[in-house]
């Protein structure tokens, strides 16, 4: 036994060897391309008045992204996140500041933007190329986000997520297979959201419930909800969804991936952005005076209010519409 133990050991101390030889090796035959570091922190804290605690945690955090196209190939993305975010742990509550910047290159030397502002969370898309910033807040609000240009660091559109992810990088998602043209992106925001709540006066007799978002890379269309409401009822979002529309053909093709993203087989390699079209925005809001469904279908890449279904007591009006804003 002593000798079979001896060679178990003598063999993980030559497998460590090998490894730490590879290592060293790599180490010596490696260029470094670009290098970045930071700090973290934690700490618990306890108000002398209210005897809350709350903690406060100072994250760095770095989400490298590839994307591809067919022009100029592999693109690297280097997002630097740094946040410091306050959660209270005997009251509801979370505050922060969210920094980031972003870098590409093939060694990473060009920043190509940055911003600060009052978020909890930063997220990076896997497979496109946006990046998404958060703000949580209490009780009953929603999350505002804040979807970006990965590039370029323009606000695409603000909005809520009614799914409730644990990680949110995206609104609703139009995407066209084997095509050139970019994802189109379909998104709300409600009297909830702890930001970017810019409704406009709401139409006599009904109160603003929701304003509804259209864009490829830049906000297109921007719509508001109005609807009547029973005294002494908030008005609360039971469904925010896509959904196939039977009457534009080939939409049986369309693949609808979890509850977020759209691959539009039925336009696939299509290169005008009139073509897009084949899903139905579906929306089923309650203030009181029972459960009421809008759908909005996609069409010629725009939200068609033309054909749209809207229950009587509610109210559809453009506010924005083609970027003329």
């Amino acid at each position: 036994m002593k000798t079979k133990k001896n060679f178990f050991r003598v063999s993980k101390a030559v497998t460590l060897l090998i490894v730490l030889s590879a290592i060293a090796a790599m180490a010596a035959t490696a260029e470094l391309l670009y290098e970045a570091s930071g700090t973290a922190s934690f700490k618990l804290y306890k108000d002398t008045k209210s005897e809350l605690r709350s903690t406060v945690i100072q994250s760095q955090d770095f989400e490298l992204a590839r994307h591809y196209t067919a022009s100029e190939g592999e693109k690297l993305f280097l997002v630097n996140i740094k946040k410091t975010v306050q959660r209270y742990l005997d009251a509801e509550g979370i505050v922060g500041t969210a920094t980031w910047n972003v870098r590409t290159g093939d060694k990473l030397q060009t920043q190509l933007w940055s911003r600060t502002e009052s978020a909890t969370e930063v997220n990076v898309h896997p497979n496109q190329p946006v990046v998404v910033s958060g703000l949580g807040g209490c009780c009953a609000e929603m999350t505002g986000y804040r979807l970006f240009n990965i590039e370029t660091g323009r606000l695409i559109m603000s909005f809520n997520d009614f799914a409730w992810k644990e990680k949110v990088t995206q609104p609703f998602s139009l995407e066209v297979p084997n095509s050139t043209l970019a994802a189109r992106y379909i998104g709300a925001i409600t009297q909830d959201s702890t930001r970017d709540r810019d409704f406009v006066e709401a139409a006599p007799g009904k109160k603003a419930a929701l304003l509804i978002k259209y864009a490829n890379e830049m906000l297109k269309q921007k719509l508001q909800v109005d609807m009547e409401t029973a005294p002494g009822y908030g008005i609360s979002v039971m469904e925010f969804s896509m959904e196939r529309d039977p009457s534009v053909p080939g939409s049986d093709k369309i693949e609808l991936q979890g509850n977020d993203t759209a691959v539009l087989w039925n336009i696939d390699g299509a290169s005008s952005p009139s073509a897009i079209s084949g899903v139905i925005l579906k929306i089923a809001l309650d203030a009181g005076l029972g459960q009421k469904t809008i759908k909005i279908p996609v069409r010629n890449d725009e939200l068609d209010l033309d054909s749209a279904i809207i229950p009587s007591g509610i109210e559809v009006h453009p506010i924005v519409k083609s970027g003329a804003f």
